[in-house]
């Protein structure tokens, strides 16, 4: 890493506000997850570098709820929140205060966002974030509010025109999908494990967008127990070209944290090692074309301890504060058969979406 980007300014949003959440015991999102993450960065001494400073969230506005969601969907959050009866959906059970809280934890990203976007950072992590899974007309998948977006209406406000989301979370952004699918203003790359098995069960490599946005909507799905070397692979593969034709004026990435193989909810066996590396050429890209404007939010990630190991992993890289996370050993390597997978995958990506986009080659 150069000196120049590791004296990059980084804005940690937090607040105490973040945790007024019950989901109940048995969700796999728990009271206590951001704190965890907070107290894990003050014994990292990440919040104690002069470069690191504390950004507080703060409420999405009326007018920008009502640009992400239907009046319908907004009044039943409202409705559950007061009454604390009701769900979002079948795994997104409704607790009082939770309009509040979906507001606030939304909102902890804009305050990322408005604080890159206006200088006062290069970069900013949220603890939060990620609620990829929200769609105009409903929630789902632990997302009320789908902060994704309203980052990127905002930024449109704000004069920004070429955003890129880079979302590696294991389960596909099929919310976040849905609002920028014809739009060429927004590139949506998503990496996660295949669809046939992984909820939301969607996100198929043919679906590139439509109309103006064709070619805009990347989808990279991974068989079951892919690791390290494939997923790098693939991102050597796909992603740099893609960035290079289209030159981001403002990064939103999500590292992918619940893609390890400790993770309860998925099957992938990827090790803090290919997030560190995903991450750093994310970094790397938002200074060659961003001027460097990167919002890290923390998506998912349902063990504490590789969900730990990943956020000091990308705050390592986005502070240049050194942490090195425990070894680690993934039950299996990647053998012949995942591999051939994933070398058709990505072939067929770039006969699909590299000529569209004009990216120069022979596919």
């Amino acid at each position: 890493m150069s000196a120049s980007l590791a004296k990059c300014r980084v804005g940690f949003v937090w607040s105490p506000n973040l945790e007024t959440f019950d989901f109940g015991t048995k969700h796999p999102i728990k009271v206590g997850r951001f704190l965890m993450v907070k107290e894990f960065l003050e014994e990292t001494e990440f919040l104690a570098q002069p470069n690191v400073i504390t950004i507080q969230p703060k409420l999405l506005s009326k007018s920008l709820l009502n640009r992400i969601h239907s009046q319908e969907y907004l009044k039943k959050v409202q409705r559950i929140s007061e009454t604390g009866e009701g769900e979002i959906d079948i795994d997104t059970p409704g607790f009082k205060g939770i309009y509040y809280n979906a507001n606030i934890t939304s909102g902890a990203t804009l305050a990322g966002v408005e604080a890159v976007a206006t200088g006062k950072v290069g970069h900013a992590v949220s603890p939060t974030g990620g609620f990829h899974h929200a769609r105009f007309e409903g929630g789902g998948g632990f997302s009320i509010f789908n902060d994704v977006a309203a980052s990127v209406f905002h930024l449109r406000e704000k004069g920004f025109k070429r955003i890129l989301i880079a979302d590696f979370d294991v389960h596909h952004g099929n919310g976040t999908q849905t609002y920028f699918y014809s739009d060429p203003d927004v590139m949506h790359i998503s990496f996660h494990e295949d669809p046939e098995w992984m909820y939301p069960h969607d996100g198929f490599i043919e679906d590139i967008g439509d109309g103006r946005g064709l070619g805009y909507n990347i989808n990279m799905h991974f068989p079951m127990d892919s690791g390290d070397s494939v997923y790098t692979y693939a991102f050597d593969e796909i992603v740099p070209p893609l960035i290079e034709s289209y030159r981001p004026e403002f990064v939103i990435f999500i590292p992918g944290f619940d893609a390890h193989y400790k993770d309860p909810l998925a099957h992938m066996t990827l090790t803090t090692e290919a997030i560190r590396y995903v991450t750093e050429q994310i970094h790397d890209a938002a200074h060659t074309w961003a001027d460097g404007k990167l919002v890290v939010l923390a998506g998912g990630g349902y063990h504490r301890d590789s969900f730990r190991w990943g956020i000091g992993t990308v705050m390592s890289v986005v502070t240049g504060h050194e942490y090195q996370p425990p070894p680690q050993e993934p039950p299996f390597d990647d053998d012949e058969e995942t591999w051939t997978i994933v070398r058709e995958n990505v072939k067929r990506i770039k006969e699909l979406v590299f000529p569209t986009l004009g990216i120069p080659g022979d596919w």
